[in-house]
């Protein structure tokens, strides 16, 4: 076969075996990036747990923001992943995400959620000014602690006491038009941010009472999810079996009140298909995207290896 055909089969080969790979088209790429710049405050989450109620796969980023690459999005887009949890919990200031990043995560689809440290309460709202479509509160123990995260998520409506209520900052529309009046404001964000609370202490996992209590919280907010931190809860009170039958209660009541359910779900896919059985929607796997190079190197030198271990024996 002469080099050119030879080169063009070759590039055949390649493409059909990376496109095998994706999850997502490019086509879709276009589409989504299309939707993120007519509307930079979509949530295709909410749209997609209101519409399908569907299982979507999401992934824990470690990555600092000045190291964030495009091609990074790109890759976790066409594998499939639709929202991102900066982890500012764990990972310090350099996961705050801003108007840039997040901006980049959402023309490739996927839906940036901030985490944030337990003490936080203004920062959410901060979070969502800078483009976050959601924000996870970790570690919470008490009803007030619920109260306290979903007041915080919204902006003052009516009367009375709004002492942690978001503060008013304006967002700019795909135009470049930005909110500057509060009907303006409240429109522009109205049901397109994710109270995502995470149940990851006994008092919350364990307490029947509370946990209903905490739910109906969320149900009357809309738009939230009760994101299980399974392991902080086996490390809490030392019993994983008692953890399990709590996530398993969790997502009857959650299913009653009308809330999502969240998760990491490690070990393979029937183990993940028996938590999307049990109700969990929202599910990442047990991999950091740090790692996920390490992974992809992993496997690109996988047959490498094993030919040259026949290669070494013969």
């Amino acid at each position: 076969m002469a080099p050119r055909l030879l080169a063009l089969a070759a590039r055949a080969l390649v493409r059909t075996s990376t496109t095998q790979l994706r999850a997502v088209s490019t086509e879709t790429l276009a589409e989504r990036a299309k939707l993120a710049v007519l509307d930079p405050q979509r949530n295709a989450v909410i749209e997609a747990l209101t519409t399908t109620n569907r299982p979507l796969l999401g992934l824990f980023n470690d990555i600092p923001r000045h190291q964030l690459r495009e091609s990074d999005a790109r890759a976790w887009a066409l594998a499939g992943f639709e929202f991102v949890v900066n982890d500012g919990e764990h990972s310090g200031n350099d996961l705050l995400y801003g108007r840039e990043e997040n901006a980049m995560l959402q023309r490739y689809g996927l839906t940036p959620i901030q985490r944030l440290p337990r003490e936080a309460t203004s920062a959410h709202g901060d979070a969502l000014a800078c483009g976050a479509r959601g924000t996870m509160r970790p570690y919470a123990l008490t009803l007030d602690d619920a109260t306290t995260y979903v007041e915080a998520m919204d902006f003052p409506v009516g009367e009375g006491p709004r002492r942690h209520a978001r503060g008013a900052y304006p967002v700019r529309h795909g135009d470049g038009a930005m909110t500057f009046t509060p009907d303006s404001l409240r429109e522009a964000e109205a049901d397109r941010t994710l109270a995502c609370l995470q149940f990851e202490t006994e008092e919350y996992l364990f307490d029947e009472g509370l946990r209903r209590s905490v739910l109906k919280v969320l149900s009357t907010r809309g738009n939230a999810c009760a994101f299980v931190g399974a392991l902080d809860a086996a490390t809490r009170c030392g019993d994983a079996a008692r953890v399990s039958k709590g996530v398993a209660e969790l997502c009857r009541d959650a299913n009653e009140e009308g809330v999502a359910v969240g998760g990491v779900v490690g070990g393979d896919a029937a183990n993940v298909l028996r938590h999307m059985e049990l109700g969990l929607r929202l599910i990442a796997p047990p991999v950091f995207a740090s790692d996920f190079a390490l992974r992809g190197a992993v496997d690109a030198a996988e047959a490498f290896h094993e030919a040259a271990a026949a290669f070494n024996s013969s």
